[in-house]
């Protein structure tokens, strides 16, 4: 059975066929007796927008708990920062072998990286289909 990521949140809005819901995200070190004098606790106020058939039974400053498989969050990782790591790592050896100059090197792999990420950019919509979360009252 896949596990489940869930964080707590309020509804802080409410358009036909999507909820968006404000979380209040810690890392897993906040539960540290010393998290309050440690510089390293990560925290940080999200917002997502869940889309649901049933937004007309939440409003504004409800409580929720918003879930998510957490393959999903492997997949965004995937995406969003190990496959652009291979390809710049790919990118600089091949044609640092190929004899290009440094520059054209650096220019050839941004240019590469930039094309990654406006390809995802361009493909969000189907991309956001595959990241649902599941949204349930408090």
């Amino acid at each position: 059975m896949a596990q489940i990521a869930e964080h707590d949140g309020i509804v802080t809005a409410v358009e036909e066929g999507k909820v968006k819901v404000q979380m209040h995200v810690v890392s897993a070190c906040a539960s540290c007796k010393a998290h309050d004098k440690c510089a390293f606790v990560d925290k940080a106020e999200k917002t997502v927008e869940v889309e649901t058939t049933d937004w007309e039974n939440y409003s504004i400053g409800d409580s929720v708990v918003v879930s998510v498989n957490e393959s999903m969050g492997l997949l965004a990782v995937l995406l969003a920062y190990f496959i652009p790591a291979v390809l710049l790592v790919a990118t600089v050896i091949t044609f640092s072998r190929l004899h290009f100059s440094e520059g054209i090197v650096v220019l050839l792999t941004l240019a590469i990286v930039t094309v990654y990420y406006l390809i995802l950019y361009l493909v969000r919509n189907r991309l956001q289909k595959n990241f649902s979360f599941r949204l349930e009252e408090k």
